[in-house]
């Protein structure tokens, strides 16, 4: 239940704070010194900069396995998805733009799909992610009717495509 409210309060207060706080804002990493993306970001900002080019690179490379693509198709609009990642994070520049890729291929488009970036120190700048309990980048953090359902942190088990399956594939 508590995760409800939290949920329900996130997306309530991503519109308004959407508006408040600039999309796809930079800062200097207070732990790394280096320019990175913080709070509400979308696709566009992903492509540019350094993180853009790892996001070209990883999200051409990537063939996703058509089995589970198919099957992640079938249950479009039956779950919404929050990315937390680092622009600063080997393994956000890896597994996102593959992330991404799954649900491309699947027809999913960007509607259920908030992106969160943070710094070095795992903060959103004036966005608030702490009841989120993120601890490793990116976690990729599925809900249903406004439940988490399950999360895929830093690197899958098996495929990005198969670990989503196995948490939006049950309970259908």
């Amino acid at each position: 239940m508590k995760t409800l409210i939290w949920f329900t309060l996130l997306l309530s207060f991503a519109s308004l704070n959407l508006s408040a706080q600039e999309m796809n804002m930079k800062i200097t990493d207070p732990k790394y010194g280096t320019e990175v993306l913080i709070g509400y970001c979308d696709r566009a900002g992903l492509q540019q900069g350094e993180f853009g080019e790892h996001f070209a690179g990883e999200y051409a490379a990537y063939n996703p396995e058509q089995e589970y693509i198919d099957n992640i198709r079938g249950l479009y609009g039956n779950f919404d998805i929050v990315i937390v990642l680092g622009t600063w994070c080997s393994d956000s520049r890896e597994q996102v733009p593959r992330f991404l890729k799954v649900l491309d291929e699947a027809g999913i488009q960007s509607d259920p799909v908030t992106l969160i970036c943070v710094d070095g120190n795992k903060t959103a700048g004036q966005l608030d992610i702490a009841h989120l309990g993120i601890e490793l980048v990116p976690t990729f953090i599925f809900y249903r009717s406004g439940e988490e359902i399950g999360r895929i942190v830093e690197t899958p088990a098996t495929t990005l495509e198969q670990d989503m399956w196995e948490v939006i594939g049950d309970g259908r």
